[in-house]
């Protein structure tokens, strides 16, 4: 069905990247409005606001109803992430989902393919006649009984520290400032690996993919991807895709300091599994136990830190976007 007989139900996340995401709904929205699309848009300020949006506006619809809509999200991967949850929970049909970069990282849209332009990317979305369905990555926590999806991976250990030394930017916040000023990215994100080893301790892993067990005394980085693209358009997993219907495993076992520094260059020049320290896995289910805290993240969002027994599978989900 063309996008001019479909409603769109947007939600915005105006905060995003510096208030990026309200500057393009101010030019998106005229657009909307000159080709005469209907849609409804809600604004979020809080964590849990657009799942919340989700529930109310679409449970007062009947299955008919809902089925007329498209859910646009404006704004970056921790919106279009919870959007997602909301719609796998809140609804009981498939709503397509589509999206216009707008966040600092936009790692699915680096993913799949979509324009970085996001009124590039919204002529993609325009343009489409049948949802496309791509792969998502579906997780079952059962130590503390939780659920939920991601779209573009699930971190464990370094890469979460490195997240949220990303986000927080309080070690050695002057080098960072003149480093960033110079352009030097390069030598920020260096630094991020030497601090998250510095601080990431090892602990014991168990893995299982089918009916074969591994098992990891010193792990000290573990990230379940659906594509590539990690943190800033890094690319942790060169293998992942997510059109395959599977899951990329990575871990980094025996990481002394040297060799940390040289896992960090490897990645930065995608040759990271040319290491034989790192272990690389690819399976539509994965099994991982962790029987000490640590510190997780889902799509660069901080899960805090926790003991592990967890249950990953890759799934699909309908997105409507046409692309090249």
């Amino acid at each position: 069905m063309d996008s001019r007989l479909r409603s769109f139900f947007i939600i915005i996340n105006p905060q995003a990247n510096d208030a990026k995401a309200t500057k393009v709904w101010e030019k998106v929205r005229p657009i909307l409005d000159s080709r005469q699309i209907d849609y409804a848009f809600r604004l979020t300020n809080h964590p849990g606001h657009a799942t919340q949006h989700v529930r109310l506006f679409f449970n007062k619809l009947t299955t008919t109803e809902a089925k007329k809509y498209i859910t646009l999200v404006i704004g970056g991967d921790g919106t279009l992430n919870e959007v997602l949850n909301a719609l796998k929970k809140e609804v009981s049909s498939e709503i397509p989902l589509a999206f216009l970069p707008a966040g600092k990282n936009n790692n699915f849209a680096k993913g799949i393919g979509l324009a970085e332009d996001p009124l590039i990317a919204l002529e993609q979305i325009l343009a489409t006649t049948d949802p496309v369905y791509y792969d998502i990555g579906e997780y079952q926590e059962t130590t503390h009984s939780e659920q939920g999806y991601f779209l573009n991976d699930f971190g464990i250990g370094l890469d979460a520290y490195m997240l949220s030394l990303n986000k927080s930017q309080t070690k050695y916040p002057r080098l960072r400032k003149i480093l960033t000023k110079l352009h030097l990215h390069f030598l920020v994100y260096l630094l991020n690996v030497v601090t998250a080893f510095l601080n990431q301790e090892a602990f014991a892993l168990t893995l299982r993919i089918g009916e074969k067990y591994h098992f990891f005394k010193h792990a000290r980085l573990v990230n379940i991807a659906n594509h590539p693209y990690f943190e800033k358009g890094v690319v942790l997993s060169p293998k992942a895709d997510v059109s395959d219907h599977k899951l990329d495993l990575i871990i980094a076992d025996n990481l002394g300091f040297f060799r940390s520094v040289l896992l960090g260059l490897a990645i930065y020049f995608k040759k990271q599994l040319k290491l034989p320290y790192l272990y690389h896995y690819k399976d539509q289910q994965i099994h991982l136990i962790i029987n000490s805290l640590e510190f997780g993240q889902i799509d660069g969002e901080d899960m805090g830190s926790k003991y592990y027994d967890i249950f990953l599978s890759s799934t699909q989900y309908p997105f409507w976007i046409k692309l090249n």
